[in-house]
C-alpha cells in the first residue's frame, strides 16, 4: 500500500483550503493506484484540523513553528536558528545511516512522517507567493521546506495544482525557481502561472489541471431554511477579507464594499448575505470581522445579512450556491459559486482569481483590489445582471469539462507515479 504525506495546508478553517484537500483525495482516491492509498494531511492548523478530513492530520513546519509563543518574530527566530538546522541534521542523519537523532519530540515525530511516506504531494493552493521583500523571505523558506524536506529524505516530490507568485523581490523569485527544479512533478491550476513558469524555462515537467475545489459536494446546513429565504429582489452573496496591511487602505476597501452594497439594496432590493469563508481566528484571519464592519456602514437594515456560523467547507459551498449572484474577494468563494452554476464578480487580490476566471471565459468580470472603488464595482454587476443568462449558459456548458480537469490532477500523478514504479530514472509527466 502506498503511503502519501500531503503537505502545506493551511487549515480546514479555511474553507476553500479544505475544499482543495477534499478535492484532492477525491481526486487521488479516484485513480487505482491510490484508490487504497494511506494518506496523511500535514496542517498549519493542527491539531484543531483532526477530524476535518476523512484521513489522519499531522502537525506541519508552520504549526510547529507557530507552536512556541503568541510573538511572530519570535517564532520565526526560533524556526531559523533552532527548528530548521535540527531538521537538516535530522535528515541528514536519516538519509546517511538511518540514526534517528533525538531532536525536539514534535520535530521528531513530522520528520518520521516524512520519512516512512512513498510520496510527498505538496497541497494544491497559492501560497508560492510572497508580499513583502523582508518578513516573506522566512515565510518562503518555511514553505519550501515544507515540500523540500521529502527531496532531502530521498522522496519523490510533486506540487498538486499550484499557483505561483507574484514575489516581492528577484531574491524571493530566484529562490522558488531554483526549489521548484528540485521536484519531480509540477502541477498548475490557470495559465498565468503556468506562463510564468514555462519562462523559467525549468526542467521539471509542467501539467495544466483544475483547482481541485470544484470536486467539492455542497452539503446544506441545518439551520439555512430558518435563516435564508426567498427575498422581494435577489440574493447577493459577498465576501470580504482583512488584505491590506496599512488601515487606511483597508478601511478604504471596506468603505467600496458598503456603498455598493447600499447600491445593490437600493437599485434591485437585493438581501446581501455576507458569507464567512475563512474563520481562522487564531491565525489572525477571520473574514466576519471585515464583513461586521462594512455591514455597520451599510443602511441596508434587514436587507443585509453576516452569516456568523462556524459551516464546513461543503455548508459554504451549499450557501454561495443558493444566491443568485456572488461577488468574493475569497477567490474559493467564487469557486464555489461558479461551480454551482452562479454568475460572479472576482475582486482580485492576486494573479490566481484573474487566472481562475479567465480559465472559464470570465476575465471581464474581475477588478483588482488595489484600485477598488463603488462605481465601477456597480457598473460590472450591472453588466453581470444584463449578461447573466449568457453566463449561466457559459458555465452549464463549461463546468463537466472543468470537472473532469479537477479530477486529473489525481490521474496525473498516479500516471507519472506508475511509470516511476517501472523506471524511476524515466518517470516523467505527459500534458
Amino acid at each position: 500500500m502506498n503511503r502519501i504525506l500531503v503537505t502545506n495546508a493551511y487549515s480546514a478553517r479555511n474553507r476553500g483550503d479544505a475544499a482543495i484537500l477534499l478535492g484532492m483525495i477525491r481526486a487521488l482516491r479516484d485513480t487505482e493506484v491510490f484508490a487504497d492509498a494511506e494518506i496523511r494531511i500535514s496542517t498549519a492548523d493542527h491539531p484543531a484540523d483532526a477530524g476535518a478530513y476523512p484521513v489522519p492530520t499531522v502537525a506541519s513546519f508552520h504549526s510547529l513553528k507557530n507552536g512556541l509563543t503568541r510573538i511572530p518574530w519570535v517564532n520565526l527566530l526560533h524556526f531559523l536558528v533552532v527548528l530548521l538546522p535540527l531538521a537538516l541534521l535530522w535528515t541528514a542523519a536519516w538519509r546517511l545511516g538511518k540514526v534517528d537523532l533525538p531532536v525536539p519530540e514534535r520535530l521528531r515525530a513530522l520528520l518520521r512522517e516524512y520519512s516512512e511516506a512513498d510520496l510527498i504531494v505538496a497541497a494544491g493552493g497559492g501560497y508560492l507567493y510572497t508580499t513583502s521583500a523582508a518578513r516573506g523571505n522566512v515565510v518562503l523558506i518555511v514553505t519550501v521546506a515544507s515540500f523540500l524536506v521529502g527531496r532531502w529524505l530521498g522522496k519523490p516530490v510533486v506540487l498538486y495544482a499550484q499557483s505561483i507568485g507574484p514575489f516581492a523581490s528577484r531574491a524571493q523569485e530566484w529562490f522558488v525557481r531554483r526549489a521548484l527544479e528540485c521536484v519531480d512533478l509540477i502541477e498548475v491550476r490557470e495559465k498565468i502561472s503556468l506562463r510564468l513558469l514555462e519562462r523559467w524555462g525549468l526542467r521539471t515537467p509542467l501539467v495544466s489541471v483544475a483547482d481541485a475545489a470544484f470536486l467539492l459536494e455542497p452539503r446544506e446546513p441545518e439551520w439555512a431554511s430558518d435563516a435564508i429565504g426567498p427575498g422581494s429582489g435577489p440574493s447577493v452573496g459577498l465576501t470580504v477579507r482583512r488584505w491590506f496591511r496599512d488601515p487606511d487602505d483597508q478601511a478604504a476597501y471596506e468603505s467600496s464594499i458598503a456603498i455598493f452594497v447600499d447600491r445593490l439594496v437600493e437599485t434591485y432590493g437585493a438581501e446581501v448575505v455576507f458569507v464567512p469563508q475563512v474563520t481562522f481566528t487564531d491565525g489572525r484571519d477571520d473574514d466576519r470581522e471585515s464583513a461586521r464592519r462594512v455591514a455597520a456602514r451599510t443602511n441596508g437594515g434587514d436587507g443585509v445579512l453576516v452569516i456568523e456560523e462556524e459551516l464546513s467547507a461543503a455548508e459554504v459551498k451549499w450557501l454561495c450556491g443558493q444566491m443568485d449572484f456572488f461577488v468574493g474577494t475569497r477567490m474559493h468563494s467564487n469557486i464555489f459559486a461558479l461551480s454551482s452554476g452562479v454568475p460572479s464578480l472576482a475582486i482580485a487580490y492576486q494573479p490566481k482569481s484573474l487566472g481562475i476566471m479567465e480559465s472559464l471565459g470570465l476575465a471581464g468580470f474581475v477588478l483588482p483590489i488595489d484600485t477598488l472603488n463603488a462605481d465601477e464595482l456597480a457598473a460590472v454587476f450591472s453588466e453581470m445582471v444584463e449578461r447573466e443568462g449568457e453566463i449561466r449558459s457559459r458555465l452549464e456548458d463549461a463546468l463537466p469539462a472543468v470537472r473532469e480537469d479537477a479530477l486529473e490532477g489525481g490521474r496525473v500523478i498516479a500516471g507519472w507515479w506508475t511509470r516511476r514504479q517501472g523506471d524511476p530514472e524515466r518517470g516523467g509527466a505527459t500534458s
